[in-house]
């Protein structure tokens, strides 16, 4: 569920089979509005879902809540993850008092107007998908942060040359190509930050999962005394998302 817009998978179901799935879900939940159809994964630079409408109004934009927030979403345009909801929260409640935060793959903003929101903390949120930086910068509005959030639609890869500003905490929630951006994280950082380091890994069970990223992150000159690690959520058979908490040396 995203806002009032269910997203089902229902590969073996005939055409017809799925309308009638789609009209018991409309009938049944009344915040149900919209149902659409999610064919094969996510995909593309902007990591997006192809969808096919089977029932409901048709519309893909929807107002999503969680944490406090109201979130403008566009599931075709835009990515956005409802699953991460208590991940978003545990980042934000770790945020302390007049932290500067850059959040380098932002989306509408779901991690970075927590952040505002709830901690106060101000916020640099890059975003290279224009739709979804521009849902991010009403959002901004819609939960009055925008005195403390900036947006910039950029590669994040730019970010050392767009601002001479270092951070305290950075995020990197684009667990699929983080390890790229990694060195401009560390370039970004101040002394003693926090660099919250995503990534989905292929193992036999979460041991070997995390026996990979700590192999990556040996590959990438980060000493082990400098991150811990934990298993933020499964996202397929043998495939898990973790997360890597890097602090950067004083």
């Amino acid at each position: 569920m995203v806002g009032d817009i269910a997203i089902v998978r229902l590969d073996e179901l005939r055409p017809r089979e799925k309308r009638k799935v789609a009209e018991e879900l409309l009938a049944s939940l009344k915040n149900v509005k919209v149902v659409m159809e999610q064919e094969g994964g996510i995909e593309g630079e902007f990591r997006l879902r192809k969808l096919r409408h089977i029932g409901g109004e048709r519309r893909t934009l929807t107002i999503h809540r969680e944490n406090g927030c109201a979130l403008k979403v566009d599931v075709a345009k835009c990515y956005f993850s409802p699953r991460l909801s208590t991940e978003r929260l545990r980042v934000a409640n770790l945020v302390g008092e007049g932290e500067d935060v850059l959040n380098m793959f932002a989306g509408v903003g779901p991690y970075s107007i927590a952040i505002a929101k709830l901690r106060g903390a101000s916020v640099m949120s890059c975003e290279l998908n224009r739709y979804a930086a521009g849902l991010h910068v009403e959002n901004d509005r819609m939960n009055k942060v925008e005195d403390r959030v900036v947006v910039v639609r950029a590669d994040a890869r730019r970010l050392p040359r767009i601002t001479r500003k270092r951070f305290d905490r950075i995020l990197m929630p684009h667990p699929s190509e983080a390890n790229e951006f990694l060195p401009t994280a560390l370039e970004m950082a101040r002394p003693g930050a926090v660099i919250h380091y995503y990534r989905h890994l292929l193992g036999r069970n979460e041991k070997e999962a995390t026996m990979s990223l700590r192999d990556e992150l040996e590959s990438l000159a980060i000493p082990k005394r400098s991150y811990s690690v934990r298993m933020v959520r499964e996202v397929g058979p043998r495939w898990v998302e973790l997360c890597a908490e890097v602090k950067v040396p004083p």
